[in-house]
């Protein structure tokens, strides 16, 4: 299919990406919606389905990137700006950087106070990776050892009779 299309077609590219991320067929959804994503017009959306199949598949960095690169798209609307802050915020606060969710949900609440996402609204992300705090994973591992010593147990069914 690819070959019967231009490459300067982005709508078709974004479709075929939508089509395929549908049939579950990642990499070449992933492979359309970059191409689709050099008509500057598409970029920040492009960028967003990169992120969020990047998301879907536990490649946390990948999606962290596209993100990114859809907020460096030269086209992109104020909501779609919003969007990308909040799947930043979320990204990041999965990786367990605090610091870096808590710049990106500030954004979200300077810019839309009152948006809203199914995961959370953004005070209450604000207000959820406070009460965490800034610690990298590493440190809390290191100072929670109740959750380590759990942890730990689980893995070697230690406790499960």
């Amino acid at each position: 299919m690819r070959a019967q299309v231009s490459e300067t077609d982005s709508a078709t590219h974004y479709d075929l990406g939508l089509a395929y991320r549908e049939m579950d067929l990642i990499q070449d959804a992933i492979d359309e919606f970059l191409l689709a994503a050099r008509d500057p017009k598409r970029e920040c959306v492009c960028q967003h389905m990169v992120g969020m199949i990047c998301r879907a598949r536990g490649d946390v960095t990948g999606a962290i990137d596209a993100y990114i690169k859809g907020l460096h798209a030269e086209h992109k609307t104020p909501d779609q700006e919003v969007s990308l802050y909040y799947e930043l915020g979320d990204a990041y606060e999965s990786k367990g950087n605090g610091g870096e969710a808590l710049f990106y949900f500030r954004k979200v609440a300077h810019r839309a106070p009152n948006h809203d996402d199914p995961r959370g609204s953004v005070t209450v992300r604000i207000r959820t990776v406070q009460a965490i705090g800034h610690r990298t994973p590493k440190e809390r591992a290191v100072n929670s050892s109740d959750d380590f010593d759990e942890a730990f147990d689980a893995a070697l069914g230690v406790g499960k009779q």
